[in-house]
């Protein structure tokens, strides 16, 4: 059973597919004020009945989080601004009262919410800090509600989302400029996503770049966090040494594969993701290697092949994407960054869901079919006399 259903609304939570990638692994962040590891959640409801389906979007989402032997979190509600009591009791009434327009789950249609939950430290006590609302949400309302999850150790947690359904008889909200229209009554009921298995796993602690899962070893290779900038001129970039090496420790050949295989994440200084998109693929790059077979006591490495380039006035990294076969390649692209500025970047790990979904015994060789995102890796952006300066000291 991959998602629950109650009177033909069923509600999951995707990207990644749970019933392929019923596991995340996650690494555990640097012990250190301002770092933290960004966890994804995104929810998809789908409404199968006839009718339409009105969801408020203030309607909050409740976590569950439950320890490898089934026992409870308790997470505690907590408002993310430090506010008087009488400021809160205000901007509560103004909220409560606020004109939102209810989102429509139309029927046979996915409507789908993110979430981002943040993995930190906080007085040498690991937690997890989940949002109540989704992310576009969060900035519009005053305050936030957060719930926070606390002492958590590098093992596995089960966490489910759960969405108690506003009963509302009548609400008017805006359709147009000159139209209004009443939403229906929606029944207030229970929806409660499957179970998501979250493992939190240490870095090395000789390589905090570089994870153990199972006696297979990830490791981001970005061996210069300096980068120069390159002129800004036509053609003008500067190549960056970036890929993932796996280390198999295990006595089972594996196999691995790049194409439709790696997701990227890309953090700026004030903790802000940066959002990239990429062009059409271009062909015949060259030839592309079909998959990795990595050997007992043998690694491997995926080349990015990155870059960082001026286009339109604008610093871009451009980062390999596989997307759609051997000889094709594109790019992730991250527009808009600035020199003299740190940056926090993580490559994420998966094989695609079509590979995923082939029946193993195709192959002679075991294929490795887990979804991991890689611990940080740091770099900053400067003029070419800064990289020379620093480096001579």
């Amino acid at each position: 059973m991959t998602s629950f259903e109650s009177n033909g609304i069923c509600i999951e939570v995707v990207n990644p597919n749970t019933l392929l990638f019923p596991t995340r692994i996650y690494p555990i962040p640097k012990n250190q004020n301002g770092v933290d590891v960004p966890i994804k959640l995104c929810v998809s409801i789908n409404h199968n009945n006839s009718n339409y389906f009105y969801l408020n979007p203030l309607q909050a989402f409740i976590p569950e989080l439950l320890t490898s032997d089934g026992q409870i979190i308790q997470g505690d509600l907590v408002i993310e601004e430090g506010i008087t009591n009488n400021q809160l009791n205000r901007l509560m009434e103004s909220n409560h009262t606020r004109q939102f327009e209810w989102f429509t789950i139309r029927s046979k249609c996915r409507t789908t919410f993110s979430l981002t939950a943040r993995l930190f430290w906080q007085d040498n006590s690991l937690q997890l800090k989940i949002p109540t609302i989704p992310d576009y949400v969060i900035g519009s309302i005053t305050p936030n509600y957060f719930w926070y999850f606390k002492v958590l150790q590098p093992e596995t947690y089960q966490l489910r989302l759960i969405l108690n359904t506003d009963n509302k008889t009548t609400y008017v909200s805006r359709f147009n400029n000159s139209q209004e229209r009443t939403v229906r009554e929606t029944n207030s009921q229970i929806l409660v996503t499957p179970w998501l298995n979250i493992r939190l796993v240490q870095p090395l602690s000789t390589d905090i770049y570089a994870i153990e899962i199972d006696g297979v070893l990830f490791k981001t290779d970005m061996p210069e966090s300096v980068l120069a900038i390159p002129p800004m001129q036509s053609g003008a970039k500067t190549d960056i040494n970036l890929g993932i090496r796996v280390t198999n420790n295990t006595s089972t050949a594996f196999r691995f594969y790049q194409a439709h295989s790696i997701n990227v994440t890309l953090i700026d200084i004030d903790g802000k993701e940066i959002n990239w998109f990429s062009e059409m693929v271009r062909p015949g790059l060259g030839k592309r290697t079909q998959y990795y077979l990595v050997q007992p006591r043998e690694s491997t490495f995926f080349d990015l092949e990155a870059m960082i380039f001026w286009r339109n006035g604008q610093l871009e990294l451009a980062i390999t994407n596989q997307a759609r076969g051997l000889r094709d390649c594109g790019f992730y692209y991250f527009p808009g960054l600035k020199c003299d500025t740190l940056y926090r970047l993580q490559l994420i790990y998966h094989i695609s869901e079509r590979s995923a979904k082939c029946p193993q015994e195709k192959v002679s060789e075991t294929v490795w079919n887990g979804w991991l995102a890689m611990p940080f890796v740091e770099f900053r952006l400067v003029n070419p006399s800064s990289k020379s300066e620093s480096l001579s000291r």
